[in-house]
This record gives structure tokens, sequence and C-alpha cells, in this order.
């Protein structure tokens, strides 16, 4: 499983545009196996061109409740899962 500190230098380098809140800025608990991000970023893309986070989509095709598959998959691949918090914001949780 991977560590909360080498998950978020993944995702910085696969999505170099994506906001991550390290201590989870006031949105969820400092924790090791917690942090979020912002679903604000709109220039955040899947590599199929369309908004990694869609809390309003309908849409489940391409997304998990408004995750797109993508993120889903790495995410998992990991041992984490994203939750919303609110429309803007997104927890990634260490699945344990």
């Amino acid at each position: 499983m991977t560590t909360k500190a080498s998950l978020i230098t993944k995702l910085q380098k696969k999505y170099p545009k994506m906001t991550i809140f390290k201590d989870g800025n006031g949105w969820v608990d400092k924790s090791p196996n917690i942090f979020s991000i912002s679903a604000e970023d709109s220039d955040v893309m899947s590599s199929d061109g369309y908004d990694l986070l869609n809390y309003w989509t309908q849409n489940y095709e391409f997304w998990d409740l408004g995750v797109h598959n993508e993120l889903v998959k790495f995410l998992r691949d990991h041992g984490w899962y994203a939750e919303w918090v609110n429309p803007g914001v997104v927890a990634i949780v260490k699945d344990i």
C-alpha cells in the first residue's frame, strides 16, 4: 500500500495542475490516512480530455459518482479512494 507522501508525489507527477492540500486544509483531519484535493481546478483533465472531477455529472460511463474512472483506478491501484467532502473538495482516503 502506498503511503500518503508517496501518493501525493505520484499525483503531482500525473496531474501537475492539481491543487493538493497535504494537511487537509481544514476539510479533513490531519492524518497519515487522509488528505484532500480541490475539485475546482477546471484545467485538471483526464488523459481522454474530460474533467477529472465533476460533482454534478450524471454520466456514469466516465465517472464514478463524479470522480473520473482514471482517477478511481489510479487511487485503487495504490490502496486509496476518493470521497466528496463538498462540491469543491474531495478527500483522498487510505483504504484500510
